[in-house]
């Protein structure tokens, strides 16, 4: 109790400073300007200090002024923010707010940014006599609406004033999918083709053989067989059903989960599960049938960490989701996970141990270094760029977890769009490097 009502006088506390024109800057300007006018210009008659303590005073108020007429007009002159529903980070997107740039008022600057979601880089770029907004989404998220915080100053920064502005609807932040576009992706197991009948092997001939019937066509007659055993026998078409097999796909989130996450983005938006797939993700209680409800479970598992799934299992979610589907027949399920080992790793595999279906791993990294160092000459003339994901040799031990598991796993790089699997990370550990996979 005693902490919500501190937070509380602190909100308070920090609304009215925002509120309150004067700056700390132009509090001691005024200050100052006070002091030596009255220290000097009216004490010992010393006209430049007494012209300068005047004209900083009269700079401080005029920039009040300035500053508490324009923030009252804006308030009332700001239009409405268009709808905005969807973002992917990384781009810089027009959202279509724009304020009044307020070219009439002298010495007036008007900024503002985002609150939440968090992470959104804001830029104002002027057009005509408004200002309009680009914004550049960080990470992935779900949120309810728009808070943003406008300012209104002088260029000096004697004087400013602060409001905060909400514009509710629900809005999706997507992941950035980088060059992730042309990924080659998983082959789907599930599709909607026909098979034999279940009873019999699926590779078996897809036709049966029977005694030929008065209205039988002549074309399905077997004529080389009937020249043999002076049999009429015919082919007709084996009684079939679609693939039993379906696939379902599960985002499992921890550090480092962006590039995942916009792997299983490119592979809902490129049909690359095939049809009639199911699609879950941390956060998330009901596994998506549709794409807009299956991307927004993706923007939805950014805050699973954050907020109650920090003290659950890493992979609870995972183990709930599979027992759902355990029941549902001959299943596939391709889990997206970061490409980095941590207590995720050996919770997955142990979950993935106890389910009857098939499941494979998609990795996601941003940037695959080399395990050895560039030689002393090449450092010393040249600046090396920072690679954010894991070495070849990390790659290789990750690869040799999931191999020794018997699990098929795949690493792709969203910087570059390459994709790694079993069978080149045991060249990495002969030396000869990390294979890619066309």
């Amino acid at each position: 109790m005693e902490s919500g009502k501190l937070q509380q006088v602190r909100r308070w506390a920090r609304r009215a400073m925002e509120l309150f024109p004067l700056t700390w800057r132009g509090f001691f300007v005024a200050l100052f300007a006070g002091f030596a006018l009255w220290r000097f210009g009216y004490g010992t008659l010393d006209l430049l200090l007494f012209v300068i303590g005047i004209s900083g005073l009269v700079l401080v108020v005029l920039s009040v002024l300035t500053v508490v007429v324009s923030a009252l007009y804006l308030r009332r002159r700001i239009p409405g923010a268009p709808p905005l529903r969807r973002l992917e980070a990384g781009s810089l997107i027009s959202t279509g707010f724009q304020v009044p740039a307020l070219a009439w008022m002298p010495l007036v600057r008007i900024r503002w940014q985002w609150l939440e979601p968090s992470g959104v880089i804001c830029r104002i770029r002027p057009r005509g006599s408004f200002a309009s907004e680009e914004v550049i989404a960080e990470q992935r998220g779900l949120v309810s609406g728009v808070r943003r915080r406008i300012t209104v100053g002088d260029v000096f920064g004697l004087s400013g004033v602060s409001w905060e502005r909400a514009d509710s609807g629900p809005l999706t932040v997507l992941p950035d999918v980088g060059r992730l576009k042309n990924m080659p992706l998983l082959q789907p197991i599930a599709s909607a083709e026909g098979l034999p009948h279940p009873m019999g092997a699926p590779e078996g001939d897809r036709m049966e053989i029977r005694r030929y019937v008065p209205g039988d066509s002549v074309r399905n007659i077997m004529w080389k067989t009937f020249a043999r055993t002076r049999q009429l026998n015919v082919r007709t078409p084996e009684k079939s059903i679609d693939r039993a097999r379906k696939t379902v796909a599960y985002l499992l989130t921890g550090p480092g989960d962006e590039p995942a996450a916009a792997a299983a983005r490119v592979a809902l938006e490129r049909d690359g599960l095939g049809f009639g797939w199911l699609f879950g993700a941390d956060g998330t209680a009901e596994p998506a049938e549709s794409l807009d409800a299956a991307l927004e479970a993706i923007a939805r598992s950014s805050s699973y960490r954050h907020n109650g799934g920090r003290h659950a299992s890493p992979a609870a979610g995972l183990s709930a989701f599979l027992s759902d589907q355990d029941s549902h027949g001959e299943v596939h399920c391709i889990v997206f996970a970061p490409a980095r080992s941590g207590p995720w790793t050996h919770d997955a595999l142990a979950v993935t141990r106890n389910f009857s279906g098939a499941v494979s791993f998609v990795l996601g990294t941003d940037g695959v270094a080399q395990g050895r160092p560039s030689p002393l000459w090449h450092r010393l003339l040249f600046v090396e760029p920072t690679v954010e994901g894991i070495s070849t040799d990390q790659l290789a031990d990750l690869m040799g977890v999931f191999s020794k598991a018997g699990c098929t796993a795949q690493v792709v790089d969203r910087t570059s769009g390459r994709t790694f699997d079993q069978r080149h990370h045991l060249q990495s550990r002969h030396g000869q490097g990390m294979g890619v996979v066309a």
